[in-house]
């Protein structure tokens, strides 16, 4: 069953099906997924730039009470806004405190603020906080809630968020990962951020709800895939069943044909281009086997005649002598009469067994080089007695032409043709006998002014057996092998025998062998 052309179909469809739906969803996956990374990559990014934003930002001056103090000799007094020396409408000056180490002004509020005073630590973690929409975005759960973590250069924290993973408070700056790359650390999206002085910024969310939706879409796909696989699966078994259908036809009108039962053809109006010319192809097949098994049973019914004449003869001959005494004379003329037809006979074999071996490919000529006039003339001197019988002249018109090819089959073809012209011949008729070149081929030409062959027998005169009028021809003495032995020799010899004629006209027999 799975050897079928059914299944074959059906199993290259699905294999193709199933591919195609795998790599468009694991494409479509792959490119949502990288899309919605990128988001969230952005996003971290964004709030990691804020925090940097903000730590860039000084803090805000610090005032400090005001100063009296005596002016000094020389100098004008100053003036708020009710009359000399400071007061509280006039900001402090560097003048107006302690001199400083050096002896100069006096240091200001907040360059006296170290990295440890816990005033200025205080604004700067009151101030260093991702922006509020990007907190309330993901704060559905707490294990939502973004995340981060601010490192000084050398290594201490300066804010972490509550819910910053205690492994990322005890890891060192110099052990995150390259900074400006996301990474995935278990469920969660961390994004590290460095500014110019070294500050190191880390941000990061749990992506669990987006890693959630995701494996839902790969369900939903996984599903609709499914769904597209048995639909195109049934399609394709409905399609193949349908493309088949001729096939089983052709099939069942093959096992049809036998022996006994040749006629039947495969219907070709309603089959598919491709498979019509399969068809055709059958039917031509079909047609010519019919023609052969014709053939042959017309061949063994011809050769079962034709030998069983000559055969009659010996017997009857053989009988009437042995049926009483005779005298030598009568024995005499009755072995000449089994001698005649057991040369006939004889001659019918051969010619058999001349075809038998051409039919299995075992005609090969013994090629020699040689010049087709001699073998020509050599050939009207064996005819000659019976063209004088008949009172039939020949002319000839022979040039010297060189063929590479088996003398003695070559004669043959030539004998058989002379012969059938000059039996087939009117009384005082004529042969013309010419030979020349055409082409690449050497050209035998044998010309006749006999009763000619009807239209209807012209494709049939080189088939075994064949006789255009049996009676004259079995008269003659013919078995219909002749012309069929010289269109074997002459095919045996890449050439082609061919014929024109006209009836009550003659006949025109044309021989083309190649040239040496």
């Amino acid at each position: 069953m799975f050897k079928s052309i059914r299944w074959t179909l059906q199993s290259w469809h699905a294999a193709l099906l199933a591919l195609a739906l795998l790599g468009f969803g694991a494409a479509s996956y792959f490119e949502i997924s990288r899309a919605r990374y990128k988001e969230i990559d952005a996003e971290l990014e964004g709030a990691g730039n804020v925090l940097l934003a903000k730590l860039r930002r000084p803090p805000a001056r610090l005032t400090t009470p005001p100063i009296n103090r005596r002016p000094r000799p020389g100098n004008p007094p100053e003036f708020n806004g009710d009359g000399p020396g400071p007061g509280p409408g006039r900001p402090p000056r560097r003048e107006d405190g302690p001199p400083g180490p050096d002896g100069g002004p006096p240091p200001r509020p907040e360059d006296q603020l170290g990295p440890d005073n816990q005033t200025s630590r205080a604004f700067v973690e009151r101030e260093i906080e991702p922006p509020p929409g990007f907190v309330q975005r993901y704060s559905a759960t707490t294990d939502e809630m973004p995340y981060f973590i601010v490192w000084r250069e050398d290594g201490d924290i300066i804010k972490a968020s509550p819910n910053t993973p205690a492994v990322i408070q005890h890891t060192k700056p110099a052990d995150l990962v390259a900074p400006g790359r996301a990474h995935q650390r278990g469920p969660n999206r961390e994004l590290v951020l460095v500014d110019a002085p070294g500050r190191h910024v880390l941000v990061g969310r749990s992506v669990q709800r987006d890693l959630d939706q995701l494996h839902r879409l790969v369900w939903i796909m996984s599903a609709t895939g499914a769904g597209v696989l048995l639909v195109g699966l049934f399609g394709g078994w409905l399609v193949s069943r349908k493309a088949v259908r001729p096939i089983d036809a052709i099939s069942a009108t093959a096992e049809s044909i036998s022996a006994s039962s040749l006629s039947g053809r495969i219907p070709v109006d309603n089959v598919p281009s491709e498979l019509g010319k399969l068809a055709q192809v059958l039917n031509a097949t079909f047609a010519r086997l019919e023609g052969a098994f014709a053939q042959q049973t017309r061949f063994t019914a011809d050769a079962s005649h034709e030998l069983r004449t000559p055969l009659s003869v010996i017997h009857s001959h053989a009988e009437l002598a042995l049926s009483r005494d005779r005298s030598a004379s009568e024995y005499r003329q009755t072995l000449e009469t089994c001698l005649k037809a057991s040369g006939r006979m004889k001659g019918l074999v051969e010619s058999l067994l001349l075809l038998a071996r051409a039919d299995a490919g075992g005609l090969k000529p013994e090629v020699a080089r040689f010049n087709v006039r001699p073998v020509v003339d050599d050939c009207l001197n064996l005819v000659a007695t019976l063209a004088k019988e008949r009172g039939i002249t020949i002319d000839t018109d022979l040039r010297p032409v060189d063929v590479e090819g088996d003398l003695t089959q070559v004669g043959q073809v030539i004998t058989n043709l002379l012969t059938n012209a000059i039996r087939y011949n009117r009384e005082g008729g004529s042969v013309r006998v010419w030979t020349g070149t055409d082409g690449k081929y050497a050209l035998l030409s044998i010309a006749d002014t006999g009763v000619g062959i009807a239209d209807e027998h012209l494709p049939h005169v080189f088939d075994r057996f064949y006789r255009a009028d049996a009676a004259r021809s079995r008269k003659a003495g013919g078995n219909g092998l002749g012309l069929a032995i010289c269109k074997s020799i002459v095919e045996a010899h890449h050439g082609t025998i061919s014929v024109t004629s006209r009836l009550g006209e003659g006949s025109t027999f044309c021989v083309r062998i190649p040239l040496a």
